[in-house]
């Protein structure tokens, strides 16, 4: 995946063939996107889903579930053949804001970059970015804290190891962690710490599991 405005098809294609380990066995087929999202993802007796109602990224591959989404939904606003507006319209939006919240965590992944080492990354470090993800930004810079709005995909462990992970820190702690005494504190890492480990000693490494479940035949 590349952005046509800073990288040619050739030079592209060329990277992607110096990346292989050995000959292309066939040749790359370019295909070119525009992100976005309908203004109506419900209108009149249509319903769109998946690719039909828009597309925000390749990487982050969130389509599949948008189609999951998309069908709850609908099922909580199943309709006669009368298809109440009210109900179109509280669909619409709830699928908006479903979209917009996984558009703000796709963002944050290329906005809060270190990466300095090309026009590509230091365009997106610097360019303007939607309210809703600065208000989320500043929430944790702040005192560590996550809101989660709209029943929104991703969970605040993902917003945590991504916002940790790209360097946003927050400057205080919350003032409720002081409510808790740290002895108690540490007792309940410590339960943690061990039931990890009972967990995984439990497990069979990754090579005893290939071995029971699916060990590829000798080859003759």
């Amino acid at each position: 995946v590349y952005c046509s405005p800073y990288i040619s098809d050739d030079e592209a294609q060329a990277k992607l063939r110096a990346s292989l380990d050995g000959e292309a066995m066939a040749e790359p087929n370019f295909l070119r996107f525009t992100t976005g999202r309908r203004k109506k993802t419900w209108n009149k007796n249509c319903l769109a889903l998946g690719l039909a109602s828009g597309f925000l990224e390749p990487l982050e591959s969130t389509s599949i579930h948008l189609v999951q989404s998309g069908i709850s939904k609908l099922l909580l606003h199943f309709p006669d053949t009368g298809f109440a507006q009210a109900d179109i319209d509280n669909y619409n939006r709830m699928m908006r804001l479903e979209t917009e919240r996984i558009r703000d965590f796709i963002i944050l992944h290329y906005h809060a970059t270190a990466r300095d080492d090309s026009p590509l990354w230091r365009h997106v470090r610097t360019m303007p970015i939607p309210e809703t993800l600065k208000q989320k930004m500043d929430q944790f810079r702040s005192r560590g804290r996550i809101f989660r709005y709209e029943d929104e995909l991703f969970q605040e462990t993902s917003w945590i190891a991504v916002l940790l992970g790209q360097g946003v820190i927050p400057e205080r702690h919350d003032p409720i962690t002081e409510t808790i005494p740290l002895e108690q504190v540490q007792q309940w890492l410590q339960k943690m710490k061990a039931m990890i480990q009972q967990g995984v000693a439990r497990m069979p490494t990754h090579e005893a599991f290939i071995a029971a479940n699916c060990k590829a035949p000798p080859i003759n």
